[in-house]
């Protein structure tokens, strides 16, 4: 398999984690945004024309989180994607929380710092307020827990830790 990004995208942490934990070989080809973007081989393998992608022998696939969530599948006997079909959905549950509580905000917050957006102070207050929010959340979750479902690793820890690593880092 083949996962097409830039580097350092944060997005694709998920994806590489999952793949590491799960023992499952993903090539990262050489890409150049810029260029690699525009060419046309690379618009044929997905319908949006963004990164990151997974070519598979079955075709490609397109977005992080359905990209994460195939790599987990793959090894149903980690428990990666939880034991069972309720734990299934507690891990989907956790990555849509990431998603849109976590992600979202904290993209308003630091795309302006790295010179992605322009700053807005009322969106910035919201965001840093709507991430205390989804950060006491966990907090209170994990008061008692070590893991976000079960009793190990799933992805949805991956996918919360991923989410968090790069905003930390401003």
């Amino acid at each position: 398999m083949k996962l097409y990004t830039y580097p350092g995208n944060y997005r694709v942490f998920k994806v590489l984690i999952a793949a590491e934990y799960n023992g499952v070989d993903i090539e990262l080809p050489e890409f150049d945004f810029a260029k690699d973007i525009k060419s046309k081989e690379f618009k044929a393998k997905t319908p949006i024309g963004k990164v990151p992608i997974l070519e598979t022998e079955e075709g490609t696939l397109f977005e992080s989180g359905a990209i994460a969530r195939y790599v987990a599948r793959l090894r149903p006997d980690t428990g990666l994607y939880g034991k069972t079909f309720f734990e299934s959905g507690q891990v989907d549950a956790w990555i849509d929380f990431s998603a849109y509580e976590l992600e979202v905000p904290l993209e308003v917050w630091v795309h302006p710092i790295l010179g992605v957006g322009k700053f807005n102070a009322a969106a910035l207050t919201k965001a840093k307020a709507d991430v205390k929010k989804a950060l006491q959340t966990l907090e209170n979750h994990l008061h008692l827990r070590t893991y976000l479902v079960g009793e190990q690793v799933t992805l949805a820890d991956i996918v919360v830790a991923s989410a968090l690593v790069y905003p930390f880092k401003f």
